[in-house]
Order: C-alpha cells, then structure tokens, then sequence
C-alpha cells in the first residue's frame, strides 16, 4: 500500500476514488459493447430536504462511458487506456484492489443544509460499491482502525475526526458529521422520506437521467433556508422580475455523451412565465431558406410578445427605478432616445414587428472571418413593417437607394456614409434584411438548393438534442475552424477539426419543464 493523508484530508482522498476510479478504470472497459441505463440508487439514501445533490455515473461499462471513450479517441487520443492506466500507477493506485470495489453504478454527495452565519453544512458521501466489503477495507487501510458504534441496530464506524462511515447493503456512507450517518440510516430503513420520494426530484430525474455521466439536483428553498428565500426584500425582488417561480423551484443538471457526441441539460420545474412566448417548442423555418454552409444560425419567436408580457404590466415600476438612477424620467423616454438614433419615433415600433420567428444567419463564403455574409430574417406583416423598416434605410442612407428583382421579388439596397451596403426585401410573410449578398442569396433560394435544413451536420446535431428546440443558436464548429485557416497547424488540432462537428445551445419550455442544454457532434 503506498504511503497516504492521514487524519481528515484522507477521508476527502478516499471518498473521490469513486471518481478517480471512473476515470482509470474506464480505460479498461471503454471498447466494450454492453450498454446499460444506471439508476440513481444513492437517491434511495438521501434525505427528502436535501438541497443539493451530485451523482456521477461509475458503471464503466454503461453506454454512457462507452460512448465517452470513443468519442475521445475522435478527438485525437491516440490509446485512451494504455495513458490512464500509467495515469494510476503513477499514483501509486491498485486499480483492481483499491479502486474497482467501490465502483458499483453511482456515487454521489448532498448537502442536507447551509449555515451561511456559521460557514457549516450537514451531509455525506454515497456510493454504491461492486465490492462493500473491499471498499470498506480499503477506507480502513487509508484512515486506520475504526470506532465502532450503533444506532438502530445499524453499525456504524467513527474515523476519530469527525468522520462516519456505514456499510448500508451496497452501499457505502460517508458523513462529515454522527447525525448525517444517522439521518441516512433513518433513511435506509425508512424511517424518514427519501429524495427519491420527492415529485419535483422524480420528475426531474426522469426527464433527464435516461442516461448520464453526471446528475446534479438543486433545490435552493432546501438549501438555504430562512437565510434568502424567505427575506421580505429577496422574495419581493423575485416577484417583480418576474423570475420567483423559477427560481423558487428545484432545478436539475445533467452531463451526459452519445454515440454522435457530448451533451448538457439544464432543467428547473418552474414556469417561464413572462419569457414563455420565447420558448415555445417548434421547428425553425428560416433553417430550410439559409445556405447549408451557414456557420452560425440563431433562432427564437415571439419577441413581440415577450416583450409585452415583460414589460405591459411593469412600466411604472421601471419609470420609477430609471427616475431613481439615471437622468431619465420614464422608459419611453429611453426608448425614444433609441428610435431616434435610427429614425424612429420608438425602438419599440420596431420591437413590435418581431411577433413570429426571428433569426440570425452568418457565413463565410470567402473563408475570411473579416469578411461575413450576415443576413436577419423575420416573420412579420409588410403592410405594418415596410414604412418602419424604409424610414430606417432613409436615416442611414448615403444617397437614393438601388433596387433590382431577384427570383421575382423586389429588393433594395442602400450605402451609409461609410460605404458598408445593407439590403432588404420582403417575401412570402417574411422580411430579410443584412449584406446584399446574404439577401440576395436567401430570395434565390430554390427547393433543390442546399440549405441548412437539409445539411447532414445539422440534422445530427438536432438529433442528439434531447428536447425540442426553442430558442436556439447552433455553430458549425467544423467551417468555424477552418477559417483563415493558418499553415503549419499541431497535428492534434487538425484532428479535433476533423472530429467536431456542430454544436447546439437550446432554451425550451416543454412538458412544464423549463430547460437550457447543449449537444456538441463529434464526427468520425
């Protein structure tokens, strides 16, 4: 046994070897082929008020880590085995005898509570082992020998420090305090409600968890208390931002990998209230009008209404603030100071026009990120949007504008004082608006032409998304890469250009769950 932290300090070095231990002795298993869903067992452990909650996966062989391996060996790991096994002999680790026995599907850590005036917290560590009895020798080799005691018929070990530890069935149980290991063995044996009895913690976890790499469950109310939630001035400032339901509410975090890549989740229950509109579930229309080899596409909807929804029912609450802390006296104010500098009466008339999807599209046809072709494209009424949009070419015009037809459609084009042109035409419901080129580009566009929609990247990178899309913005990382692409690249950066693909960022509202994740492809 090599030498090791005695006293507190090994206790932290012995409750990460689940984590460590999923690292090394993933290398071991990674090419193998079975797949398998881990269930959050720990959950079973821990108490109902628990207010937050780590898991992390250490069934090697589940897909999860399967597909973890691979997809590093995309991005250039040249034997991902043979590195973490010396990894763990140069740590002087036994991966078969001091790391493998605690390595039994999931381990994680809560925090029960949060003293901020006493900087303390109550919780505990819990694995599930492969081998208990092994992982509990193993605690003791590096800690010493135990005092043992009993509560309700359980043992339960005393570390000389301030430290517990209890073999519950598989599992293993390290507390930072007598009464955490207590609260977990009235837990086990039922005797108090479990976090996995809690409904927001099941349905999050079901919404999320089909598969993971790492879990985190955070109920704030929990964790803090009387400490902010419930403090007259916190809570009235959540009400009025309109963000105390959200907030209020437990949320979830998921990591997690798949065979075309990495992804993230980000999940809470509460409603999205006042942004709502934004986040409704649909698929983009504008992807299918953009050319394939855009290499950013950002897309939301119903900016028009969020922003009524946001603001209608508030506005005497903002005047007051802005009267309190800047030079103007009411938000209408601001935003007419704001129209003006475009040739509005109100930025908010052009706000107004933004009811149906709005999107955002870049690209790179000269392969010189200095020199974009930038195109943004809304869903709007002509009759209500031509005049503002006009008024708004007028103001920055450096002469009369040009117009030509392109695929029967009127566009026009104008020049600033500077000399930069920006065009704008309207089509079929819809207004596109940016460099003449990407205008022009996008009216020309036909039903046969490549266009991001249809574009292979794209379309499996959607795929991995785990909900529907919202709000979103996607990157071809891929074409971003190549971009003034300079000679002489490491070969391991040529590799990683090769492997990524694309990545997603997505906001939703879908089945009463508010959600933020992120998917990036890794390629073969």
């Amino acid at each position: 046994m090599p030498s090791v932290i005695r006293g507190p300090q090994g206790l932290i070095v012995t409750a990460a070897l689940a984590v460590v231990g999923a690292l090394v002795a993933a290398a071991v298993l990674f090419t193998s082929s079975r797949a398998s869903d881990v269930n959050l067992t720990t959950a079973g452990l821990v108490p109902a008020d628990a207010g937050i909650y780590v898991a992390l996966n250490t069934d090697l062989a589940s897909s999860q880590w399967v597909a973890t391996f691979k997809l590093a060996e995309r991005l250039g790991a040249e034997d991902p085995e043979d590195e973490l096994k010396d990894g763990a002999e140069e740590s002087g680790l036994d991966w078969e005898d001091e790391i493998a026995p605690f390595l039994g599907g999931n381990a994680a850590i809560y925090v029960r509570g949060l003293d901020i005036e006493s900087v303390s917290a109550s919780g505990a560590v819990i694995l599930k082992a492969k081998d208990a009895g092994r992982a509990l020798e193993v605690i003791e080799d590096e800690m010493g020998s135990f005092d043992e005691e009993t509560y309700h018929g359980v043992d339960y070990f005393s570390l000389g420090f301030d430290g517990y530890v209890a073999r519950l069935g598989d599992h293993l149980v390290i507390a930072f305090d007598e009464d955490s290991i207590e609260e977990v063995i009235d837990v086990h044996q039922g005797k108090a409600p479990s976090l996995a009895s809690v409904d927001d913690f099941k349905r999050l976890r079901d919404e999320l968890t089909g598969n993971f790499l790492a879990f985190v469950y955070v109920d704030a109310s929990s964790l803090m208390g009387n400490f902010l939630l419930e403090d007259p001035a916190v809570k009235a400032a959540l009400d009025q931002s309109g963000a105390a339901d959200m907030a209020l509410r437990p949320s979830a975090l998921v990591i997690g990998a798949k065979d075309g890549g990495f992804q993230f989740e980000v999940a809470s229950i509460g409603e999205a209230g006042q942004v709502s509109p934004m986040l409704a579930p649909r698929t983009s229309r504008f992807a299918a009008l953009v050319p394939a080899d855009a290499a950013v596409f950002v897309s939301t909807t119903g900016i028009a209404q969020t922003w009524e929804s946001t603001v209608g029912d508030a506005r005497g609450e903002i005047d007051d603030t802005l009267r309190e802390h800047s030079d103007y006296d009411s938000l209408d104010a601001v935003l007419r100071d704001a129209g003006e500098e475009i040739g509005l009466d109100s930025i908010e008339d052009l706000v107004k026009l933004l009811e149906g999807e709005t999107a955002l599209a870049v690209w790179f046809p000269r392969g010189s990120i200095d020199d974009p072709e930038v195109v943004v494209l809304a869903e709007t009424d002509e009759n209500t949007a031509r005049p503002i949009i006009e008024r708004i070419v007028r103001e920055g015009a450096a002469g009369s504008p040009e117009r030509r037809t392109v695929g029967g459609v009127e566009m026009t084009i104008a020049v600033d004082p500077n000399g930069e042109p920006l065009a704008y035409a309207f089509k079929d419901g819809y207004l596109a608006i940016g460099t003449p080129e990407a205008v022009e580009t996008v009216l020309a566009m036909g039903a046969g032409d490549a266009n991001l929609a249809g574009l292979r990247r794209y379309q499996e990178t959607v795929a991995q998304m785990s909900s529907a899309l919202g709000t979103y913005a996607f990157f071809n990382i891929a074409a971003l890469l190549r971009l003034d692409e300079m000679p002489g690249m490491p070969r391991q950066m040529d590799e990683a250009e090769r492997a990524l693909g694309g990545i997603i960022l997505n906001w939703v509202e879908e089945r009463g769950v508010v959600r933020v994740s992120g998917v990036v492809t890794i390629e073969e």
